[in-house]
């Protein structure tokens, strides 16, 4: 800690010299330039004391602009170990008599080299008003010692616009009734001391770069107007220091304890604070301040704010790594109240898994207690979302859902399941009622529309989406008399799925081969080899209102092997049914633009299914129609997998069951045009799917 004397005491010498000497009662009503107007003498072992020199009793005005410009390194025959200044106030004597000295216009004062103050007051009887702009700056080169303001005893109030540069330290107040007032706009660059019984007054838009310290009694009060800002971190909690004893010529290791001082800070909104070191202590905050640690933390070091009366609506901008429980925080001491605002910041990229907890406000169980805090969002850490909950006068941030985009992510898993059962289906919504194909062969068009919602499956519910498609295809029969007939089709589909927070695109490739038996009694089976390739990409708003988007790729292959037995009954039918469907589908990496990495396993699933159709049939020479509808039950046998986020695990299983009902005709014209249409809707305890599809076939 710095060591403070008194400066001044060779003012009682002869060898004393001031540029201006103020005695009496002077008004200047011409600009004054130090030195240019006003120079300093150079008289051999003199001392320079200041550029203005305030005597006791004195009584000054300055009408116009004031200049002071003291380069020490440029002045001869000076012995350094005494202060400069550019303007000084000493009481030397006992004197009583108040002094008084008024800056109508502008104070300009610069100092440089070593051991310079701008001001310097030691007189309690004496009060300086700057009524103008004042620019104050030292440029001290070897020591941290020269403060811009350097007050000990006396007033000094700032009306005007004023602006205090300095290296190190911009201000330095001490003893009871010192005091410094700001009323006027502030700019001040270092550091600010209040330390024994000094007291300071900042009642202005303000912008400070430095610390500000109370100690040994010291008070800062700031009632920051809209517009202001600190660059700095706050200390009024007093603390200790080592000082060397070495009369052994040993280092013998101390305390000095320097008790506390009070520093309180009201911000009016739009104004701010930036705390750029660990740790800060302050006394009161009131007001709409917004606050935020700017602190290096990249080892943990994380900012801690302690508070000993928290006033008004505060936001609090705090930094969070909930995966090893450090954070920013607030820590309350005496009374809480109002209601203040904890800003936090979306990390997609963090090792997160759900159950971490992180205090961000500690207030003691002593402490009065009225005030809640808010967050302006849940936060998304890694791929899950947290909220800011009371755990008893604390405020914890707790796991709770997915986030929108890992969600989104995983949520390929539920639309690559869906679109491939979609694309599979049966044999008589691919090519209608195949018992009239043609000797020669067919080709044959299919369409397809629907929506699939409401998909229940753990974390991954509330997922739905609309898609259509259409597959291509042609086949033939081996032989005239062959009930055999093979084919191949391509086709491609398309979803709209829609996520938590947003919605995405989904887009199907698919090929397949597939071999049919049909019986003249009725029997037939057909089977079906499919590869499909699919290419999901999903855009979605996180908590925070950004944009979040990712994309991924994945192939399949599936084999579905249906079997069914006509019984008519006059012009009427009942068709028993039964289908096995097997697939495998690869698992594939979505890198969410926030960081946040999700891979999909892969899975199998095998879906089997047991229908009955109810139909009639109406035939001629040359056409045909087949009205029926249909009904049955469908189960997923597997379907077990799993997805990361940020390689945490999670599971998630396609197993359920759902019902398949429909209705739907087929027409044959000259027995070469076939049409078909169905609507089939299926319930079930994973997803629910409303679907139309249609086709035309031509026979040869």
């Amino acid at each position: 800690m710095k060591k403070r004397v008194l400066i001044g005491l060779s003012l009682a010498t002869p060898l004393a010299v001031n540029a201006l000497n103020l005695q009496g009662s002077q008004t200047f009503t011409d600009e004054i330039n130090i030195p240019t107007t006003h120079s300093f003498e150079t008289i051999e072992d003199n001392i320079i004391i200041s550029g203005i020199n305030i005597t006791p009793a004195s009584d000054t005005v300055f009408k116009k602009d004031v200049s002071i410009n003291v380069y020490k390194d440029n002045l001869s025959d000076i012995n350094n170990n005494f202060v400069i200044s550019g303007i000084h106030g000493y009481q030397s004597s006992a004197s009583t008599v108040p002094s008084s000295t008024i800056f109508e216009q502008d104070l300009n004062i610069k100092m440089k080299g070593e051991d310079v103050y701008a001001i310097h007051l030691a007189d309690k009887n004496s009060t300086v008003i700057i009524n103008g702009k004042a620019n104050l700056s030292v440029d001290s080169r070897y020591s941290d010692d020269d403060e811009t303001i350097f007050v000990t005893a006396g007033k000094l109030v700032f009306n005007g616009e004023t602006h205090i540069d300095n290296n190190f330290d911009a201000i330095y107040l001490a003893g009871e009734g010192t005091n410094i007032i700001f009323n006027g706009d502030s700019y001040i660059n270092g550091n600010i001391y209040s330390v024994d019984l000094g007291k300071l007054n900042l009642n202005s838009k303000a912008k400070i770069n430095g610390n500000i310290l109370a100690y040994d009694q010291g008070i800062a009060e700031l009632y920051l107007k809209p517009g202001s800002k600190i660059i700095g971190a706050a200390y009024s909690n007093g603390f200790d220091t080592y000082v060397d004893d070495d009369e052994d010529d040993e280092y013998d290791f101390y305390y000095n304890l320097y008790t506390p001082g009070y520093i309180s800070m009201d911000f009016s909104e739009n104004s701010s604070w930036d705390i750029t070191r660990e740790d800060s202590y302050i006394n009161l905050l009131s007001g709409q301040g917004n606050i935020r640690f700017t602190n290096d933390y990249s080892n943990n070091n994380y900012g801690k704010l302690f508070i000993e009366t928290l006033k008004g609506a505060s936001v609090f901008n705090l930094r969070t790594n909930v995966t090893q429980e450090h954070s920013d925080k607030i820590v309350i001491s005496s009374s809480a109240e109002g209601t203040h605002t904890i800003n936090l910041i979306n990390n997609g990229s963090a090792q997160t898994t759900g159950n971490e907890k992180l205090t961000l406000v500690e207030i003691d169980d002593n402490a009065t207690n009225t005030a809640e805090f808010k967050t302006n969002h849940d936060v998304e850490l890694g791929g899950y979302q947290y909220s800011l909950n009371k755990d008893g006068k604390d405020y914890v941030l707790t796991g709770k859902p997915i986030t929108s985009s890992a969600m989104a992510s995983a949520g390929f898993l539920n639309a690559n399941y869906l679109m491939n059962y979609v694309e599979t289906q049966t044999l008589l919504k691919r090519l209608g009622d195949m018992r009239t194909s043609g000797k020669f062969g067919d080709v044959w068009l299919r369409g397809f529309t629907g929506k699939l919602d409401s998909f229940s499956g753990g974390k991954l519910s509330k997922f739905d989406m609309s898609y259509h498609g259409f597959q291509f295809g042609a086949d033939k029969q081996l032989s005239e008399n062959s009930p055999f007939v093979i084919g191949a089709f391509v086709g491609q589909t398309y979803g709209n799925p829609d996520y938590k927070n947003g919605d995405g695109s989904l887009r199907s490739f698919n090929t397949g081969i597939y071999a049919t038996y049909l019986d003249n009694s009725g029997f037939y089976i057909d089977s079906v080899v499919k590869y499909d390739r699919q290419k999901n990409h999903f855009k979605v708003k996180d908590t925070a209102n950004n944009r979040i988007q990712g994309t991924g790729h994945s192939n399949g292959l599936g084999l579905s092997m249906e079997l069914g037995q006509k019984f008519k009954i006059n012009d009427f039918y009942v068709e028993p049914q039964t289908q096995f469907s097997y697939s495998h589908q690869n698992g594939n990496s979505i890198n969410a633009s926030n960081g946040l990495k999700v891979k999909l396993g892969n899975y199998n699933s095998l879906i089997g299914r047991a229908s009955a159709l109810l139909g009639y049939e109406f035939n001629s020479d040359e056409n045909s129609i087949n009205i029926y509808a249909k009904t049955g039950i469908v189960r997923e046998f597997d379907g077990d997998t799993y997805y990361k986020l940020n390689n945490h695990k999670e599971s998630h299983s396609f197993k359920g069951n759902w019902w398949n009902n429909g209705v739907g005709i087929n027409a044959n014209f000259n027995q070469k045009h076939n049409i078909y249409l169905d609507l089939e809707s299926s319930p079930g305890n994973k997803f629910d799917l409303l679907q139309v599809n249609g086709g035309y076939r031509y026979s040869f």
